[in-house]
């Protein structure tokens, strides 16, 4: 397991990390992935979207700018990155919450959307799992994973912090969780990554 990959540790992390996220994100998360993303939901102005894991807010913009903020629902295990996307966005509805452990009932939402938080989860599948639970049938789960660096050195420290599975694991756990008709997107490399990210999408 990863350093981050501990949900106490993670939580001590972005407490303070919190504090310069928005001047480091862009580094590793582009704008032209964020709209791949939210393109991949398949989303409208009439859509109900569960964000899961929503730091300070930069996925939530672009969901927010289809949907509405009033539509978009989002959770984060750090108040302190939260709080700077509930500022944001304060007409939209912001949870402390756990990706393994949903705080919805079965069907709530048209779809589920995660970007740059899978990494983070000790149980991968039962985040999916749990996306697709709360997901209306027909709905969307789209999932944004980051992939492991070229440079040996910038490798094993990242896999030392989290975790980065490949397209084919992510493929098996969106099939174990039920999901149907699952369509992937690699892109990269940006800035010093190569291959930074699949981001992938499944139909419940």
């Amino acid at each position: 397991m990863g350093f981050l990959e501990d949900k106490r540790r993670a939580r001590h992390f972005y407490k303070y990390f919190s504090k310069i996220y928005d001047f480091v994100n862009p580094f590793f998360y582009s704008d032209e992935m964020r709209k791949t993303v939210v393109d991949m939901a398949r989303v409208n102005r009439n859509s109900k979207v569960v964000e899961v894991g929503c730091g300070t807010g930069f996925t939530t913009a672009e969901i927010v700018r289809r949907v509405g903020e009033r539509n978009v629902t989002a959770i984060d295990l750090t108040p302190e990155q939260m709080m700077k996307a509930v500022r944001r966005f304060p007409n939209a509805n912001f949870l402390r919450g756990d990706a393994e452990n949903l705080p919805f009932k079965d069907d709530t939402f048209d779809a589920a959307i995660s970007a740059g938080s899978i990494e983070y989860w000790p149980n991968p599948q039962k985040g999916i799992e749990e996306m697709a639970r709360v997901t209306k049938p027909g709905g969307r789960v789209v999932i944004l994973a980051p992939r492991k660096p070229d440079g040996y050195l910038a490798r094993k420290f990242a896999e030392s912090i989290m975790l980065f599975p490949t397209t084919q694991q992510c493929v098996e756990w969106y099939e174990n969780a039920g999901l149907k008709r699952i369509e992937y997107v690699e892109t990269g490399p940006y800035f010093f990554w190569s291959k930074l990210v699949v981001i992938i999408s499944g139909v419940v």
